[in-house]
């Protein structure tokens, strides 16, 4: 008997494990919601230069990459200070703040954690 309740509480504690970790992961549209991004502002955090991206073709690249990745939200993250590239996404009146931190990214002052990072080179390929 006292091996059958072990094993009971052992399967509930892997399924009560599987639900959470795949409740954790969002898509970045669950993040920012199904918006019409009609201009990126990237801003280089070594040198201050500023890079407008108004293009769709390179704007449809830029969200792609944001896209392509599961984020998974930090809690009580402590601020970062600098960054090597920051970008703003605005569509309509709104504005989305996105600091890209290699695996983690920080989208209006919200922390996540990245299933693959976002490189500085595949930044640097959109604004080339």
């Amino acid at each position: 008997m006292k091996n059958y309740i072990i094993v009971f509480i052992v399967l509930i504690l892997i399924s009560g494990c599987s639900q959470t970790t795949s409740k954790e992961s969002k898509q970045f549209i669950e993040i920012i919601g199904d918006i019409s991004v009609s201009k990126i502002e990237v801003i280089d955090g070594r040198t201050g230069k500023r890079h407008n991206i108004t293009e769709n073709e390179k704007i449809e690249q830029l969200y792609q990459l944001l896209n392509e990745r599961e984020y998974k939200e930090l809690k009580n993250h402590e601020k970062i200070k600098g960054y090597i590239y920051s970008a703003v996404l605005y569509s309509g009146n709104k504005e989305f703040n996105i600091t890209f931190l290699g695996d983690e990214i920080d989208i209006n002052s919200t922390y996540y954690v990245l299933n693959n990072p976002i490189l500085e080179e595949d930044i640097f390929k959109i604004l080339d």
